[in-house]
């Protein structure tokens, strides 16, 4: 992330705010970049906003993919922050009928005439389009946990201005705690191993670190970035999913199964000693009677 990637997105909510049904600051309309991806250069529903919304910062990622001085990892972050902001527009949206990304983008995107247009100039969109390629795993997420993601995005946008701005202080800490927290709160959730989602929360830490390395490293700076945390998740979102109702059962059900096979094989055991023990006892009586 920098300045220029945050900056569009600051630009885009005085057209589209981040709460769905709020006034804008600025008439869609005003904005040609912007109005274009609307059909016939009117978007009338809340679905008609959020695919222009997404189309504008898509082209823009294209646009900077085109730049030299940003690589892979630059144009990576600025995707998954594209894609974070959708998923909190849609997840907001009362006409979604559906829950993962990739149903949204099937429908409105992959075919838009518009879009191909993008991805078909490859001038423009060719670093972007091998990024897709390589994380189509991110449209499999469900629209509702990575709109969970977005607000992080944001906070760490407001670390990036507070130090563009030069402001080592208070403002700059504050900044950085907002974030930490909820940094941790995401990490306590969703960081599952081999997850999208734990790799999303590697991309926000591989940032957070890039400027907590330039701050640290700033003369006039006095404040102390907290080190984000990397522990495992303590309450995973899986619990919550559908691997809850067909792995977890059967799991249980197998180590059951040891459980009681070992129980079995032990009281069996246990029963042949106590009948060996019983013949040796009437044995013994009837040595005695005999005698």
């Amino acid at each position: 992330m920098d300045d220029e990637m945050c900056g569009d997105l600051v630009l885009l909510r005085n057209y589209l705010p981040d709460e769905l049904g709020k006034t804008s600051k600025s008439k869609l309309k005003s904005l040609n970049s912007l109005n274009k991806y609307c059909p016939n250069g009117e978007c009338n529903t809340e679905l008609e906003n959020i695919t222009a919304g997404f189309l504008w910062l898509f082209e823009k990622n294209c646009s900077m993919s085109k730049n030299t001085k940003y690589n892979e990892s630059n144009i990576s972050a600025f995707f998954l922050y594209i894609i974070s902001w959708l998923s909190y527009q849609l997840n907001q949206n009362s006409e979604r009928y559906f829950t993962k990304i990739s149903d949204f983008y099937n429908e409105y995107i992959s075919n838009n005439k518009n879009y191909m247009n993008l991805m078909n100039d490859g001038n423009t969109c060719k670093k972007l389009k091998e990024i897709i390629d390589k994380r189509k795993d991110l449209l499999d997420i469900n629209i509702k946990d990575m709109s969970n993601f977005y607000e992080a995005f944001k906070l760490l946008c407001s670390v990036h201005g507070t130090v563009a701005m030069s402001k080592y202080d208070n403002t700059l800490l504050g900044d950085a705690t907002i974030f930490y927290n909820k940094y941790a709160e995401l990490n306590d959730y969703y960081n599952v191993e081999n997850t999208p989602h734990s790799k999303i929360l590697s991309d926000l830490l591989t940032d957070y670190n890039k400027l907590k390395e330039k701050c640290d490293s700033n003369v006039n700076n006095s404040i102390q970035f907290p080190s984000l945390p990397t522990e495992r998740a303590t309450k995973s979102f899986l619990e919550n999913s559908s691997i809850k109702i067909s792995v977890i059962p059967m799991i249980f059900i197998f180590f059951a199964l040891i459980i009681l096979g070992i129980a079995y094989k032990r009281s069996s055991s246990d029963f042949r000693k106590r009948l060996q023990k019983l013949n040796l006892r009437i044995k013994k009586i009837k040595r005695k009677i005999n005698h």
